[in-house]
């Protein structure tokens, strides 16, 4: 367990650095080179699309090759990448291709990094786990921003391909002499298939907020850096010391609570970060540069600290729900539900948008549209946490779902009292 979780914490650390140096700043770099809000959303359609065709090929090859060439595939796709942005160009003729490359990027390293984590994890660790995960991914991607935002601001985007290159090639080598092992739980469920995904259902409302997670994500990852880009004045360096010094109290909250969320009340603790997250959405919406600037960067703040809280606890849950039920199964569901999601809605508003001026006014309804829709994630986990009455946590499967996706068997029951003293 300590070899996998040295190895977990190597990859993603590798990966981090490497996403901060260009993946972070693909969306505004999209916006630099004159793409509006329409283009861009095709740009994440297309990476919905493409993330799905990766989890099809990742979930196939996780049984046929070791972890170290899954790992090496991880690299060559992100350098991949950032070498077909730099030899093809950012013209919207090879926008969708370039997408579909992020997608298939995304999925090897997310799929496989959301793996390794949850070799590593117990219900009664994960919130802890999942702090010092976010610690740690902080403090290098943030390494990483501040170098790819200097790069990109003072050198160009080809010396951000040479430089991600070299990085990737030595952090290859770095696992080629330690050689990791593959955990075998990454290789001993079948394959999901088509059908399975159309069978799942259970009693935690997972379908829902599946479907409504991957939205909130590329909000996140996307529309809202592109409002942050736009508050610096497009400034690739500036953007990096504001995330940067954002990325502080990011650090400071997760210490604080990293370690006391597996013991508080899942119940109450769950629903306060939901209404948080609401209310950080509320505040995008209200974000203006014409604002005084301390008042503007308390509510960066404020939203930095919201958006952060409700991630910790959403991935407590959604680890949590995933250990008492399908095991690794659940996250490959959750992936292909999300990214179909991503790839029809973003899409849709793409095509919806597309050729409208003065594209970034529509940032501010989005915003005011996701803080009423965020209110769905209190669904989720509802019927098994909150209820008084006992709760088998195997009740949570449909009886429709297919018989592999049932082999793991009813380890916890919830009592009322039990229930009554957490929250």
């Amino acid at each position: 367990m300590r070899t996998l979780r040295r190895t977990f914490y190597k990859y993603l650390g590798l990966h981090s650095l490497l996403i901060g140096l260009f993946p972070f700043f693909i969306p505004v770099f999209l916006w630099k080179q004159g793409f509006e809000l329409g283009e861009i959303s095709l740009f994440i359609g297309a990476a919905g699309a493409g993330f799905c065709i990766g989890l099809y090929a990742w979930d196939r090859m996780r049984r046929a090759l070791s972890l170290i060439n899954l790992i090496l595939v991880s690299l060559l796709l992100e350098i991949l990448l950032l070498w077909n942005g730099h030899v093809l160009g950012m013209s919207f003729n090879v926008l969708l291709l370039l997408g579909i490359s992020y997608g298939v990027y995304n999925c090897f390293f997310w799929t496989t990094q959301r793996a390794l984590f949850f070799e590593g994890i117990d219900t009664s660790n994960s919130g802890r786990r999942y702090g010092n995960l976010q610690i740690f991914v902080g403090f290098l991607l943030q390494v990483g921003i501040v170098a790819g935002g200097l790069l990109l601001e003072k050198a160009g985007y080809g010396h951000v391909v040479l430089v991600s290159a070299g990085l990737a090639l030595a952090g290859f080598l770095m696992f080629c002499i330690n050689n990791p092992g593959t955990p075998e739980a990454m290789t001993s469920f079948q394959p999901v298939s088509v059908g399975d995904i159309f069978r799942f259902r259970d009693r935690d409302a997972s379908r829902t907020v599946f479907v409504v997670d991957g939205l909130y994500l590329f909000l996140e990852s996307f529309f809202w850096v592109i409002t942050l880009f736009l508050l610096v004045h497009e400034s690739f360096a500036t953007l990096g010391l504001l995330v940067l010094s954002l990325a502080v109290v990011f650090g400071i909250l997760f210490y604080l609570l990293k370690n006391t969320i597996d013991r508080l009340g899942r119940r109450r603790i769950y629903r306060f970060a939901v209404a948080l997250y609401a209310l950080s959405w509320g505040f995008r919406a209200l974000v203006d540069d014409d604002l005084p600037l301390a008042v503007l960067y308390v509510g960066l703040v404020l939203i930095t600290f919201c958006t952060a809280f409700f991630r910790l606890a959403m991935n407590k849950r959604f680890y949590d729900l995933a250990k008492e039920t399908l095991s690794h199964r659940y996250l490959v569901l959750k992936s292909y539900y999300s990214q179909i999601t991503i790839a029809v809605v973003f899409t849709v508003f793409g095509i919806a948008v597309l050729g409208k001026p003065d594209s970034e006014a529509l940032l501010v309804p989005v915003y005011w549209v996701a803080a009423a829709g965020s209110l769905v994630f209190l669904l989720y986990g509802a019927a098994r946490y909150d209820r008084r009455d006992g709760v088998d946590v195997g009740e949570g499967l449909s009886a429709e779902a297919p018989d592999y996706l049932r082999s793991r068997p009813s380890r916890t029951v919830y009592s009322s009292r039990a229930d009554s003293d957490r929250a």
